[in-house]
């Protein structure tokens, strides 16, 4: 008999084999991963089964690829979902001219023109909430911003923001589409010209910043989901997806030779056998589960395929499983790849070494499905969805408890009913240590193990919970494990577990019932494959089994939930969607309460902060509102007046109504430190926060002698004080740097680090109430706030340095000021004071600025002060802080912008147009000869060299290099100063041509001029290095810089720091310079003055010529620079305004007045620059011009030494006549500066030109002949 058995099982398996190749494969076909459409003219779209219907959504995700065989401006659709009953598109994806479109309850969003790559893939995802007013559009995984279109003409009134996706509509592939007659028809103008793949559709919004290969949860990348129609899907592996996790879902049959049932066990492990011989070492098997089928359940619950339907007919029915499979593969693989694979492989038949029993899949049932991640499902084989993971109470034997496993297994489902007088109210909860030996997934067998072993007549099985390790009791002793030679060489596994047993049957004796069921649990259990041993059993009465009526509320409405009883769900209707219901569940335990409702289905009624004030805070409910803050304030970096106004309205009734406890308080300080880190205006509501900090302190309970509270920012610390028995009290924070806790010490001598320290005195215990014992004890309340912005005042001139920390007593008899004994309090500096400027001591007064409160200095003075650290004396008890003098810099923040932006650009400009200027006078060898030129591109090169640093000069600073900020600030110096000192001789220059005319010889002119102009900025830099080095940083490299905003920026600016090397190195050279230049200046204007008056009549020129002169001298000789002396009082930001503009355009004035402006230079540029007609010969410049200032003499003439000239031998181009060099230098008897520079650009009369041409030489200054300079001043 056992032979036919044999032979029998043989001769199913080999026609299970041989069965034909289309059948065999139909499961792994239903699959689409590696498969595209390509829409071309003969193959338009795909759309939707009819039997796939989309429900109503608020909130989706749809994900696709793309390749485009060509790309133009015309209009074309990737997909299509259009509404019902009104015809307009309720979701598509397309693009016209050259821009992307999305479509969303008939609005359009468009993207910017964006270049997609044709002939490559592109992985686009589109998402969208209720929640927010637009769609998100992803392509490769980055953001693509997207604005709103004109609605489309079907329809024009819809809003955008609608609050779900309309249910059963119609869906396209590939193109636009309309209803008619209840037929889809195919827009023709809207035809995709390229492949698409992997649609997939998810009933929520997912994170998309990366590639999601999983299968969609509506619409499925699968055969039967799409009619094709004549575009049947093509292999494309080019398009890869790889992922490592799967679920494969299968049924297999196990014939046996000896006839007996193949237990749910050893099902398991011989499907585990199984799959590691025919899997690839590179998959791993992290859980396995087999369930039993019948041949009821699987008529019930699926369409069976003629393959199953085969193996139903010879398999027995005890001997059919389902098998469920988590599979994770290392390193990924595509997904079309794997379910090859998996396919491939699992068609493969296990006969195991005894060949007694045979076991094969159906291959119509093989299913590899990428999934998130290896966690439990919910939704058994045949699609049915299971229990909560808490079984309630019923009157029929509950099949399984496990709060894990996904299906209910028949295997030990019971008929069993109990009649409702019989159902006693007798609960127990049983904690146990359980060893199991076997590689089998301990809860699973647990589950099924308790529902054996515990009589189903008398007893249920409740909620099931295997506890973590840090929660599982020690094992008393060594497992003790009887083993056979039937149990195979798998580790035990020691696990620990939680369950509720429901007592069926009245009894009275608790006591023996609860032996009974420790009688049922500890002997050991071992079937062959597994074994299981119970130590350590605690079963323990539940008196408590009903759930209190409990009021919830939250930021979907105010729950009334009900009485109810442990095990059992409540289910309330939602206050803003009551089509909708949220549920909560009873958990039955010793302490039997409620779990966290399940409000999914329900719609928010908080929104935004301020719907809080629809909320009204009551001792029951301040946790809730806790809650809600906590959630709302998640994503807001920065909070308004009227959301902060609302939160700490909040804040204020919960900390009055509620019991703080340590753990409440925590919550507390966490929200106001979340709100001193955003970046919110909080000057309005300094005291508030202060006054909620401090009831923090006051109203916590629950504590033994002290409690801290810490969180990024902001420290509480309470002590409880015994009076009499107290000497002085001290708090300090050790450390702190921004956005991590501090660290707090109590009673501890500061040290090294510290960042505050705040000592009381002993007198301070007089405060305290005496001879009350009716009162709680005294208690000292310690604040440490980390945020200086928390305390920003409208004060200009001084800053907070310092954190700041303050001290209280909550229940002091009688007010603590005018202490005997001061309290002293010891406070770092967040920027060094370094350079000694003024500090003070200073307290919070909650009255100053009409009650918004302000720094004041009543009743504290400074102690001792160095340059990190401040001690203060003070004989009161308030919060201490210390102000540091920046009177210097008294600018508010929006003119300082405008004014640094107007200084950058200005300096850039400049710094272009020097450079061309130094260019053109270096380039152009006729134009430097004379020393006014040679003069001007010195000074040219020093205000270009202060432009370039001060543009470079931040950046230098932001390296944080110490020596790389002394060197930009010592090189910022010294162009300054040189740029002063060329301005100055000018001015000494103009004072050798103008006053003294003659008898004036300086040999090396230019070269004296160069040591002074160079050498003296060298020297004072020089000496400022060696005599005060540190005069020259910045408050870059403190600690603490990011907390203070000083108005100049000096923070990341390299200069002076020191104001005694400003004002002597700087201001007083500056006064020396420009006091001699407004001489010279004064003298000038007089010497041309006096000129104009002895010039020929009708040779003088208008007023326009005479201010461009003044303007050109003016700005040469740098006296716009003497505005900055002038800013202070009531014009000062107008002169800031004018100082900024002037000076820092200087370059672009010199290259106006002195390049643009100069005739001799414009005729320079197009000798040597134009070309064409615009274009000058060297020669004709010459012959139809002589030098301004210069007589052209007659080569015949004989030399006239008797008579001195004043002619330089460094007489620029535009000043020599035909002479060459040589002649003229031995016509010369004395040599003197030339102003041929300055004078050019004033408009004074020229001399006669007699009708020869040649210039007549007017006499001055009684019978002396001034041909040279005096000339050109009077032409």
């Amino acid at each position: 008999m056992k032979f036919s058995q044999k032979s029998l099982n043989v001769f199913i398996t080999l026609s299970l084999l041989c069965s034909p190749a289309s059948t065999t494969e139909q499961g792994a076909l239903l699959s689409l991963w590696g498969n595209v459409v390509k829409f071309t003219s003969g193959c338009s779209h795909w759309s939707l089964k009819p039997q796939v219907s989309i429900p109503a959504l608020q909130e989706f995700t749809v994900c696709l690829s793309l390749k485009f065989e060509a790309l133009s401006n015309s209009t074309w659709t990737a997909f299509m979902y259009r509404h019902p009953e009104v015809q307009y598109a309720e979701l598509g994806f397309g693009g016209k001219q050259g821009r992307l479109v999305v479509w969303l309850c008939g609005a359009e969003w468009i993207t910017d023109e964006i270049a997609l790559q044709v002939s490559r893939w592109h992985s686009l995802c589109l998402t969208w909430a209720h929640t927010k007013d637009r769609p998100a559009l992803y392509i490769e995984g980055k953001a693509i911003e997207m604005s709103p279109a004109h609605s489309s003409d079907s329809a024009p009134s819809v809003n955008p923001s609608c609050s779900k996706l309309a249910p059963n509509g119609t869906l396209t592939l590939g193109a636009s589409h309309y209803m008619a007659d209840g037929n889809i028809n195919i827009i023709p103008i809207t035809h995709l010209l390229g492949s698409l793949s992997q649609f997939r559709l998810w009933g929520r919004e997912q994170e998309v910043t990366s590639p999601i290969c999983t299968e969609g949860d509506l619409v499925k990348w699968e055969r039967d989901n799409w009619d094709t129609w004549a575009c049947a899907p093509l292999s494309d592996r080019s398009l890869q997806c790889e992922w490592s996790f799967y679920k494969v879902r299968l049924m297999f049959a196990i014939f046996r030779s000896d006839e007996n049932k193949t237990e749910l066990y050893k099902a398991r492990d011989i499907a585990h056998k199984w799959l590691r011989k025919v899997l690839p070492t590179t998959i791993y098997l992290p859980r396995v589960s087999v369930f039993e089928v019948t041949r009821s359940s699987t008529e019930d619950g699926r369409v069976q395929t003629s393959r199953e339907d085969q193996v139903v007919r010879w398999a027995p029915t005890n001997d059919r499983f389902h098998c469920l499979v988590h599979i994770n593969v290392i390193p990924s693989l595509d997904v079309a790849a794997v379910q090859s694979e998996m396919s491939t492989n699992l068609k493969i038949p296990y006969v195991d070494h005894s060949g007694r029993l045979t076991l094969q899949a159906d291959p119509d049932s093989i299913q590899t499905t990428p999934v998130e991640s290896l966690t439990a499902t919910t939704v058994s084989p045949s699609g049915v969805v299971t229990s909560p993971s808490t079984v309630t109470p019923a009157l029929s034997k509950t099949t399984t408890s496990s709060t894990r496993s996904p299906f209910t297994s028949t295997a030990t489902t019971s008929g069993f009913t109990v009649g409702p007088s019989s159902v006693s109210e007798l609960y127990f909860e049983v904690r146990m240590n359980v060893s199991i030996t076997g590689d089998y997934d301990p809860e699973e067998i647990l589950s099924t193990w308790l529902n054996t072993r515990l009589p189903d007549d008398t007893m249920m099985v409740l909620a099931l919970q295997m506890l973590p390790k840090d929660l599982r009791h020690r094992l008393k002793r060594e497992s003790n494990i009887s083993t056979s030679d039937e149990v195979f060489a798998y580790k035990v596994s020691r696990e620990s577990c939680v369950f509720q047993v429901q007592v069926l049957t009245s009894l009275s004796d608790t006591q023996e019932m609860e032996e009974i069921i420790r009688s049922l649990l500890l002997p050991p259990y071992n079937n062959g494959s597994i074994s299981i041993a119970t130590e350590d059993i605690q079963i323990s009465r539940i008196l408590i089994f009903n759930c209190e009526a409990h009021s919830h509320q939250t930021r979907k409405g105010l729950f009334q939930w009900p009485a109810t009883s442990g095990g059992k769900n409540a289910a309330q209707p939602c206050p803003k969607n009551p089509g909708h219901y949220a549920s909560r569940h009873c958990k039955l335990c010793l302490s039997t309460q409620w779990m966290d409702p399940d409000l999914e289905d329900c719609s928010l009624v908080v929104e935004t902060i301020p719907d809080l004030d629809q909320v009204k805070v009551t001792g029951d409910n301040a946790l809730d509102v806790v809650e809600m803050i906590v959630s709302l304030l998640k994503n807001h970096s920065t909070l308004n007046y009227k959301e902060l106004a609302t939160v700490l309205d909040k804040l204020e009734d919960i900390v009055d109504l509620s019991v703080v406890t340590p753990c409440l308080g925590q919550v507390l300080i966490n929200i106001i430190s979340d709100i001193l880190e955003s970046d919110s205006n909080l000057l309005p509501f300094t005291n508030t926060i202060l006054n909620i900090t401090e009831a923090v302190g006051d109203n916590i309970v629950g504590y033994d002698g002290s409690s801290t509270l810490v969180a990024p920012g902001i420290a509480v610390s309470v002590v409880d004080v015994v009076p009499g028995l107290s000497g002085s009290l001290s708090f300090g924070v050790s450390s702190y740097r921004a956005g991590a806790k501090p660290e707090i010490f109590i009673n501890r001598y500061p040290f090294n680090g510290t960042v505050a320290f705040i000592s009381l005195p002993s007198v301070l215990q007089y405060n305290f109430p005496q001879n009350s014992f009716s009162q709680s004890p005294p208690r000292v309340t310690f604040q440490f706030f980390g945020i200086p912005m928390l305390f920003k005042t409208s004060q200009k001139d001084a800053t907070l340095n310092t954190f700041v920390v303050s001290a209280s007593v909550t229940n002091a008899s009688s007010p603590i000021k005018d202490l005997a004994d001061d309290v002293e309090v010891t406070l770092q500096h967040l920027i060094p004071n370094t350079l000694n400027r003024d500090l003070q001591c200073v307290y919070w007064n909650f009255n100053k600025n009409n009650g918004h409160g302000g720094w004041d200095d009543y009743g504290c003075r400074k102690h001792n002060s160095s340059s990190d650290y401040t001690t203060c004396l003070c004989d009161h008890l308030t919060h201490f802080g210390v102000l540091l003098d920046i009177s210097r810099i008294p600018l508010d923040p929006a003119n300082e912008q405008i004014l640094t932006i107007m200084t950058y650009v200005g300096c850039g400009v400049s710094s272009l147009f020097l450079g061309i200027t130094v260019l053109t006078y270096t380039a152009f060898e006729k134009l430097r000869r004379d020393y006014p030129s040679q003069i001007l591109i010195n000074l040219s090169l020093a205000l270009l060299g202060l432009n370039l640093m001060f543009l470079v000069n931040s950046w230098l600073s932001s390296w944080g290099l110490y020596g790389l900020c002394v060197a930009a600030a010592s090189t910022l110096h010294y162009f300054l100063l040189a740029s002063f000192t060329w301005m100055g001789l000018e001015a000494v220059n103009m004072y050798f041509a103008l006053v003294k005319v003659f008898n004036v010889y300086v040999p090396s002119y230019i070269l004296k001029f160069c040591v002074l102009g160079w050498g003296i900025p060298l020297a004072i830099c020089v000496l400022v290095l060696v005599v005060n080095r540190e005069a020259y940083s910045s408050h870059l490299y403190t600690d603490a810089q990011s907390s203070l905003q000083p108005l100049d920026n000096s923070d990341s600016f390299c200069w002076l720091q020191d104001d005694v090397t400003f004002y002597v190195s700087v201001v007083a050279y500056a006064v020396l310079i420009f006091l001699f230049n407004i001489a010279v200046f004064v003298v000038v204007l007089i010497q041309i003055r006096h000129m104009r008056a002895n010039s020929p009549a009708g040779t003088r020129r208008g007023l326009l010529h005479d201010l461009k002169g003044v303007s050109s001298l003016t700005l040469l000789l740098g006296l716009t620079w003497t505005v900055g002396f002038f800013t202070w009082g009531p014009a000062r930001i107008v002169l800031l305004y004018l100082f900024s503009g002037l000076n820092s355009l200087q370059g672009l004035f010199i290259f106006l007045f002195h390049c643009l402006m100069k005739e001799n230079v414009r005729r320079q540029w197009r000798i040597h620059l134009c070309f064409g007609r615009f274009r000058l010969e060297e020669h004709s410049e010459w012959s139809n011009s002589a030098s301004v200032g210069v007589m052209a003499k007659p080569r015949s003439d004989p030399p006239r030494a008797s008579v001195p000239s004043v002619r330089s031998v460094k007489s620029s181009s535009t000043d020599s006549t035909s002479a060459s060099s040589g002649s003229s230098q031995r016509e010369l008897s004395c040599k003197r500066p030339n102003l041929g520079l300055f004078v050019n650009s004033l408009a004074l009369p020229r001399a006669q030109i007699s009708p020869s041409g040649a210039r007549a030489v007017p006499h001055q200054r009684g019978t002396n002949p001034t041909p040279g300079w005096r000339n050109h001043l009077l032409s």
